[in-house]
């Protein structure tokens, strides 16, 4: 071996320490030791046998007898190294039982504390809840007193009421019972004497008929005036009974010229192109045949009209048309049919600049029905720019600005363009025709004062009332669309205003002239 060899052997010794060099001999020597021990106890145990075996409870669980336990003694059919283990077992636990019982004696200590914590704390609540048990029944029963008391006012106060109620239901249900009978009587009154009025009225029609007749015969003329003063001193009180009977009673009678003069809303109209319209579809403005233009427009209820047909053309029986040079009710003409079973709800009329409206080969009269005399009193009169038929529209036409209020039956305010055909205004006029007209070129709108607050706007507004002056306080050029109603009674209110319906601007200025 080299020195270099020499070297690292002598440093790999001086590295190892004691039990490198002497671990092998320390084991043996302790191994041989025990054995040692163990023979000298095993000895001296096997010497002293029987008193170990007398006193076993007490030796058992000695360290020198544990091993040698199942060699001293053991039950039988347990082999010694059974009962050895067995002692073992039994020693470890005994010794631990009574080191683990001082080991958790504080832990032991402490769960106890808790534990009697734990239920004085439970003691005290469940004693909490048996105070607010106690409270809470109390409570209800001084509730229960107070509702019992509350109860025993208020059921007789109830009862009290509920006769009342009773009382003032039988007393409503009799002054019904006595109010609809007066009105039933009154209903029944009134049409006796609406009767008694129409037969008056056929007496006298017929005897002014009567007298016609004699006065044509001249051999009968004395009869004739005797008959006619008799006529006369009979039909002077008469009208009077009848007047008042109108005016205060409300008596009407069914004896009424038919005042509606229309169209089907079929009836083709043809225009100045020579395209064709269906009337209801004709607007303001729209020229017609030989440039005859639209300045109103109207939609009527069809009751109180007999419809006829005319080589295709459905017209009210009173509307006028022209055959033979004279104007005639179509009614009268000798080519119309009557339409026995007519149910369109509305009828559609014009008014027109020429006054007339062409309709296939015949002509007929637009919704103001003036012709021959009628044209020649308002061509002739002293407001000196009407001097064509154009010009009746222009200063005779006349209606209410849109927004005008109306306050129907049923207590609704309406403006005026909203009605409609078949609405009941509020002194009860029933609506029967609503009319826009073609305030374009309307000369005399005005805004008019009704009193300090109220203000209308509007065109020819004819006032019923002489105690009314309507104040015009300011031109106005602005309505492009007026609008007018036709009414059952010729007249309605606005503002309790009484004003006269669309047919009085014409009919009064003809009346004055």
């Amino acid at each position: 071996m080299d020195d270099h060899g020499l070297h690292k052997l002598k440093k790999m010794y001086e590295k190892l320490n004691y039990f490198d060099q002497y671990g092998g001999s320390v084991i043996l020597f302790i191994i041989i030791t025990i054995i040692i021990i163990l023979f000298a106890s095993y000895c001296k145990i096997m010497a002293n046998t029987q008193p170990i075996i007398d006193d076993w409870p007490n030796q058992r669980c000695k360290p020198n007898i544990i091993p040698f336990a199942g060699l001293i003694t053991r039950p039988d059919g347990v082999s010694a190294s059974e009962y050895t283990h067995q002692n073992f077992t039994y020693c470890t636990q005994n010794i631990l039982s009574s080191i683990t019982t001082d080991a958790i004696a504080p832990l032991t200590f402490v769960t106890n504390s808790l534990t009697k914590m734990a239920n004085s704390l439970n003691e005290d609540v469940q004693n909490s809840r048996n105070m607010m048990n106690k409270v809470r029944t109390n409570i209800q029963g001084i509730v229960q007193e107070i509702m019992g008391r509350v109860m025993n006012i208020t059921i007789p106060i109830q009862q009290i009421i509920i006769s009342l109620k009773d009382m003032m239901s039988k007393a409503q249900g009799t002054m019904t019972a006595g109010l609809f009978t007066l009105l039933g009587s009154y209903y029944t009154l009134k049409s006796m004497m609406g009767a008694i009025a129409q037969f008056i009225i056929t007496i006298l029609i017929t005897l002014a008929a009567l007298i016609a007749g004699l006065w044509i015969v001249p051999f009968t003329w004395g009869a004739a005036a005797a008959n006619t003063a008799i006529f006369v001193a009979i039909s002077i009180p008469m009208a009077i009974i009848l007047a008042f009977m109108k005016d205060v009673l409300k008596v009407h009678t069914n004896l009424k010229m038919p005042s509606v003069k229309c169209f089907d809303k079929d009836t083709l109209v043809e225009m100045s192109d020579g395209t064709h319209k269906k009337i209801v579809d004709v607007r303001l403005g729209d020229k017609l045949e030989d440039d005859n233009e639209v300045t109103a427009c109207f939609k009527l209820t069809t009751k109180g009209s007999v419809m006829y047909n005319l080589d295709g053309i459905v017209v009210s029986d009173s509307h006028i048309m022209k055959h033979l040079d004279k104007w005639i009710a179509v009614a009268l003409h000798p080519h119309a049919t009557k339409i026995e079973d007519y149910s369109e709800p509305y009828l559609y009329c014009l008014n027109t600049t020429n006054k007339t409206i062409k309709i296939k080969t015949h002509v007929f009269t637009d919704w103001d029905e003036v012709y021959d005399i009628d044209m020649k009193v308002i061509l002739e009169n002293k407001i000196t720019p009407i001097s064509t038929s154009s010009d009746i529209h222009t200063f005779l036409d006349g209606g209410f600005c849109g927004t005008t209020q109306l306050r129907l039956k049923n207590g609704k305010v309406s403006s005026i363009r909203n009605i409609n055909v078949g609405d009941i205004l509020e002194n009860g006029e029933e609506v029967y025709g609503v009319v826009e007209i073609n305030g374009d070129n309307l000369y005399n709108q005005f805004k008019y004062k009704l009193d300090e607050q109220t203000f209308i706007e509007g065109c020819n507004l004819n006032v019923i009332d002489n105690s009314v002056e309507l104040v015009c306080i300011e031109k106005k050029h602005k309505n492009v669309i007026l609008y007018h109603l036709l009414t059952d009674t010729k007249k309605f209110n606005v503002n309790k205003i009484c004003f006269c319906d669309y047919n009085s601007a014409i009919d009064l200025f003809l009346a004055n002239k």
